[in-house]
């Protein structure tokens, strides 16, 4: 094969079961041999044949083949060698050095993805820039909020989260947060306890109904990943009661993610006052006025009474030791300790649909 300072392409075929199939592009010198990094030594007939063995190994990187003696060298090495490239090799007539271009070498990443050894894979692979993910960096991690597709109306839409591909409705345009693409993060249902301010799921990294999050905004409960692994600069709250008309709210809060803002229980204040709280529930709001506690992990004094995960607390004093309405999401305590998401306060206890997006 003469192939010296230009690429050649040779596919290879299984013959051990625990070998794959591979196709890759050769970068092949003549007379020039990498010392030092041979891992097994076999008689070839030709340089084809000692290429085609290396190729069907994944760790074999490169090659040298000496034509005289027919003795292959099967090399194992983290750093790539070009045709431009002989700083490593040595001259020695008759043997000829292959550097195989596999995966990545051959096919490039995408992204501004480089292209680097993985000890864990034992291969060269995409090292991928941040929102970008993928075997060859060609999946964003949050199209959503970015969104790449330049959706205008809400569509559902295949993301990496997590590293696991899940189907979800992005939601585009304003439908009461303001223009811009938003990614789901919960959906929880105030008469359910599932996101009670004492579940789990506050402070854990898993999911709960996955496919909750392909039917918008309605009354299935959901949990996705980008709980946990999504950055954001603003929060997008929800509420429905009874089937009416949804109404929202924006906090401008910068986080890396909302389990990083609730997940250790400390509290986390916010500023958006009792009215615009309020106005997620209309005119059937009833909030004391006094306290007015907001934010992350807004809790009473006296455990027993008001809490929220996110929210705003009221108390007939200043003190806010005991709390006896709330409005919030992940909710619990004193009067209606059943009510995780909605509104307690002057007798009132209303249970309401909450979503919550970011962007």
């Amino acid at each position: 094969m003469i192939c010296s300072l230009i690429f050649c392409f040779i596919f290879g075929a299984v013959l051990e079961a625990e070998e794959e199939s591979r196709s890759s592009y050769i970068v092949a010198q003549e007379n020039k041999l990498l010392q030092g990094y041979a891992v097994k030594r076999i008689d070839s007939t030709d340089e084809m044949s000692c290429s085609q063995v290396c190729l069907r190994h994944s760790w074999c990187t490169s090659s040298n083949f000496e034509e005289s003696s027919g003795n292959c060298e099967l090399n194992k090495h983290e750093f790539s060698i070009t045709a431009d490239d002989d700083i490593k090799l040595t001259d020695n007539t008759g043997t000829t050095f292959s550097m195989f271009l596999k995966g990545c070498l051959m096919a490039g990443c995408l992204n501004g993805g480089s292209c680097l050894f993985d000890k864990e894979k034992d291969a060269f692979a995409c090292s991928c820039n941040p929102q970008w993910s993928g075997g060859k960096c060609e999946l964003d991690i949050d199209e959503c909020t970015k969104n790449t597709h330049k959706l205008n109306v809400t569509q559902l839409i295949t993301l990496l989260l997590d590293s696991k591909l899940v189907s979800v409705l992005c939601h585009f345009g304003n439908f009461g947060c303001g223009d811009g693409g938003w990614t789901p993060v919960m959906k929880m249902d105030g008469n359910k306890k599932t996101f009670h301010y004492k579940s789990a799921f506050w402070s854990n990294k898993e999911t709960f109904n996955l496919d909750g999050e392909k039917t918008g905004f309605d009354s299935q409960e959901t949990k996705l990943p980008s709980y946990w692994n999504t950055s954001f600069t603003k929060i997008c709250l929800g509420m429905n009661i009874n089937d009416n008309q949804s109404k929202f709210i924006v906090i401008n809060k910068q986080a890396n993610s909302l389990y990083s803002l609730i997940a250790d229980g400390q509290y986390r204040r916010t500023s958006l006052g009792r009215d615009t709280w309020k106005s997620l529930i209309g005119s059937e709001a009833s909030l004391q006025s006094k306290c007015n506690k907001e934010g992350f992990n807004a809790v009473s004094a006296i455990s027993k009474y008001s809490k929220a995960r996110i929210g705003i607390l009221g108390d007939h004093t200043n003190s806010c030791n005991t709390c006896n309405s709330r409005i919030g999401f992940g909710t619990g305590g004193l009067h209606d300790d059943t009510n995780s998401c909605g509104n307690e306060g002057g007798g009132k206890h209303i249970k309401a649909m909450g979503y919550i997006l970011v962007q």
